[in-house]
């Protein structure tokens, strides 16, 4: 009904009333808010009679930290401004202000709904969605983080459960906080309560599965006691180390995405930077399969080993795309890989450095490195991480590659590869 303790309770994304751990902590979110923005403790009661006197003719003087925030707002403000008029890469400007504009200041409500309202100018739907969940965590009493998080629901339909409850899931290893389903924040006779929480944003099976992610990545690996035992890893004798690596990380994302359900590629070893200045345009977007293909009448047929030359023909009607020297037949997605799709360059090429470094550009398509021998350690641990993430996402949707590329069969006489920056491999 209509009553206070209904209210608390109703959940600011889908608007239904229960226990809900976004609802449940919103009384705490408020004054973390307000004293993120105020600077000062939710209760001042140790302010005396004077103090206030003096605050009220004499207002402390901004600090630089709000001053900053204040030329960010009005910088994002601008360039959101040229790209609506104007398109081009202020919207990207854009987003970068009210990203550090956010950083700064998590609980700005202007600088949040500015960074919801760039990634929805440049068609990333997904990404403002979770912005607003993240948001609305901080704010959860925002009228206007809570109308853009129920429009971006409606546009995106059945997804939006699945990106809400990763948000959830993100925020909640964030800021280290017993996962949903495990009644974090809430009393046990509330979680007992509601014990489905299947229209909860916040899903325990999802949050349950990175917690195991992360668990396994912490387990003793075959492919280390390998690596230790070579000289060098620059001959042949380093091939079982080789392949035991790729296995035991192809087979963990495998796991991942089938415990998960997911339609999206897990990207939690990316650094922040790495999640931001793609350049594709129209990409970077989640995309439905449509109804009807015309599919090759070779498709998905085995092509053998094929050479860089003989895979870039495989541009027309049947389409193959390799990562690290796997070949996928992406023939049944022409919307994403076909001659009108933002991926339409990556046909016929291999796209291995792309995924690692992070440059989206047809300019970065089949460059070769032996990516085992990149440094630092941690480093090339991290990137290859996300490149087999990928390789096992390719796998979920395109099924078993068909053929290899030959250059990666001896990838040991491949040249290291060089230092990259923290750039966007995420697609």
């Amino acid at each position: 009904g209509g009553s206070a303790a209904s209210a608390e309770k109703r959940c600011p994304i889908s608007g239904k009333v229960g226990v809900c751990p976004m609802a449940a902590r919103s009384a705490k979110a408020t004054a973390k808010a307000k004293a993120a923005t105020n600077g000062t403790a939710p209760d001042d009661a140790g302010a005396t009679a004077g103090a206030e006197s003096v605050a009220a003719t004499s207002p402390p003087p901004p600090r630089p930290a709000d001053d900053e925030v204040r030329k960010l707002l009005a910088e994002g403000e601008e360039q959101l401004s040229k790209a609506r008029e104007q398109g081009g890469a202020a919207g990207v400007k854009a987003l970068k202000a009210f990203t550090r504009a956010v950083d700064i200041a998590p609980a700005n409500e202007d600088a949040c709904c500015g960074k919801i309202a760039a990634l929805e100018l440049l068609g990333r739907p997904r990404g403002a969605l979770k912005a607003s969940v993240h948001a609305l965590r901080r704010l959860p009493g925002s009228q206007r983080l809570t109308a853009a998080g129920e429009r971006l629901a409606t546009q995106l339909g059945e997804e939006a459960a699945e990106v809400s409850a990763e948000a959830w899931a993100e925020g909640e290893a964030a800021e280290g906080i017993v996962a949903v389903g495990d009644a974090g924040g809430a009393s046990a006779e509330e979680a007992s309560e509601d014990d489905d929480a299947g229209a909860c944003p916040a899903s325990k099976t999802l949050a349950q599965a990175k917690r195991d992610m992360e668990a396994q990545k912490r387990r003793p690996r075959k492919s280390t006691a390998l690596e230790e035992a070579l000289e060098r890893l620059d001959t042949e004798e380093s091939l079982p180390y080789r392949r035991a690596m790729k296995d035991e990380l192809v087979s963990f994302y495998r796991e991942f995405y089938a415990a998960t359900s997911t339609k999206n590629v897990d990207t939690s070893q990316y650094t922040k930077a790495e999640k931001t200045g793609l350049s594709i345009k129209d990409g970077h977007k989640h995309m439905p399969r449509p109804d009807q293909v015309e599919l090759p009448e070779d498709w998905k047929q085995p092509v053998g080993t094929l050479t860089a030359d003989e895979l870039a023909k495989y541009t027309g009607k049947r389409l193959l795309v390799s990562v690290h020297g796997d070949i996928f037949d992406v023939s049944d997605r022409p919307d994403k890989y076909g001659a009108d799709g933002p991926y339409s360059s990556m046909a016929g090429h291999d796209i291995t450095w792309a995924f690692w470094s992070g440059l989206d550009e047809e300019e970065e398509w089949d460059k070769y490195y032996d990516l085992f021998r990149a440094e630092p350690r941690e480093e090339r641990d991290r990137r290859l991480g996300g490149l087999m993430s990928w390789w096992a996402f390719f796998e979920q949707e395109y099924g078993s590659p068909v053929g290899r590329l030959s250059v990666y069969d001896r990838e040991w006489e491949l040249q290291p590869p060089p230092a990259v920056k923290d750039l966007c491999t995420v697609m």
